[in-house]
């Protein structure tokens, strides 16, 4: 599939996703479209680099145009972990681009009033060193799920989905007809 006519089918879940037509999603919204753009894997898209844009603008809606400019990340490419390495658990070694240089990573320090200062804030306006960044990286693909899986061992895994109210309904039901058919029990 071409790059255009995958960001013709983004396009079309984009306006699936925005019921009200409104031209943005805000950010419920913008978490069930990027998990549909994951699970398709047809476009790269780089969620911490959109979450950090989301913040520095103090955004609570996002257009397409923006997601366009924001999935790939500030570099035109996505910050994966190579996949070549791994340990005997399955688990991959190597370290994010995002954690490999401690002068580039960015946090996100808000502005206290100098008499209610606390000593949290105190320690978390520091900047990290290189020794406080991690060597090993045992993160997962961050991101965000959609059902609750079960899994005991020796068993299949069980899905459970997210809640459904199955509970029974009481109230009197009204024609939109005429009130001689409203059914009463």
């Amino acid at each position: 599939m071409s790059q255009a006519e995958a960001w013709f089918v983004i396009n079309r879940l984009f306006k699936v996703v925005d019921k009200q037509r409104r031209g943005y999603l805000d950010l419920d919204q913008l978490v069930d479209f990027v998990a549909e753009v994951k699970k398709m894997d047809i476009v790269a898209v780089d969620e911490a680099f959109i979450v950090q844009r989301l913040q520095d603008s103090e955004a609570e809606q996002i257009t397409l145009e923006q997601f366009k400019d924001w999935s790939c990340g500030p570099d035109g490419f996505v910050d994966e972990v190579e996949h070549d390495t791994k340990d005997p658990f399955g688990n991959s070694s190597l370290v994010p681009k995002r954690f490999v240089d401690a002068e580039v990573f960015r946090s996100n320090v808000k502005v206290q009033h100098p008499c209610y200062t606390t000593t949290g804030h105190d320690i978390g306006i520091k900047r990290p060193s290189q020794v406080d960044m991690p060597v090993k990286w045992r993160g997962k693909e961050g991101v965000f799920t959609t059902d609750f899986v079960m899994s005991e061992p020796g068993k299949m895994a069980v899905t459970i989905n997210n809640y459904t109210n199955r509970g029974l309904r009481t109230n009197k039901t009204y024609s939109k007809v005429h009130k001689e058919f409203d059914i009463d029990f």
